[in-house]
């Protein structure tokens, strides 16, 4: 009833020369494209949401312009979710005042022992992680990067329900 929003992961961002396929399907869909900004879709509550950080730090100086634009501006009184396909920059959106981050990318590692390789980049491959004050976290997904398949690491994708809790309560949170 607040509506639907998406970010783009690195697989489909637009790229020069080609024609924008899932800009198309998200706008033929209606669904907005939080591309480094935020909306409110109720009061106290801020949905922001970054361009993809994958391809942001290989084609830009400083991948952190794009979360702190997504952040700019913002109530300061809100909770704050941010959707960011790559869990990157992620000490710094609990610094920028993030509750929650919400991310994919990593696909849980999802072919054995890949998983060692990915989280030399990446220190959390899936699930809940408190990062400060702020909750990080990291689905697997449905889907599967290089290889169409996952070895000891099934897709998953999180049902996150929000819940208003009492001023100074922390919320409950579980994988």
């Amino acid at each position: 009833p607040l509506g639907v929003w998406a970010v783009r992961g690195n697989h489909d961002s637009p790229r020069p020369g080609r024609p924008d396929h899932a800009g198309q399907i998200y706008q033929a869909a209606g669904i907005p494209l939080l591309e480094d900004r935020w909306v409110s879709p109720a009061p106290g509550l801020v949905l922001a949401g970054t361009r993809d950080l994958t391809r942001a730090r290989r084609h830009s100086a400083d991948p952190r312009s794009h979360l702190e634009q997504a952040l700019s501006g913002r109530p300061q009184a809100s909770v704050t979710l941010l959707l960011s396909h790559t869990p990157d920059l992620v000490e710094t959106a609990a610094h920028l005042g993030v509750d929650l981050m919400l991310c994919g990318h990593t696909h849980g590692g999802q072919i054995w022992p890949f998983g060692h390789l990915v989280s030399l980049r990446y220190p959390h491959l899936e699930g809940l992680h408190p990062i400060g004050a702020m909750s990080l976290l990291i689905s697997r997904g449905a889907g599967t990067w290089g290889p169409r398949m996952r070895l000891w690491g099934r897709g998953r994708i999180p049902l996150i329900t929000l819940a208003r809790t009492r001023p100074g309560t922390p919320p409950p949170l579980s994988p």
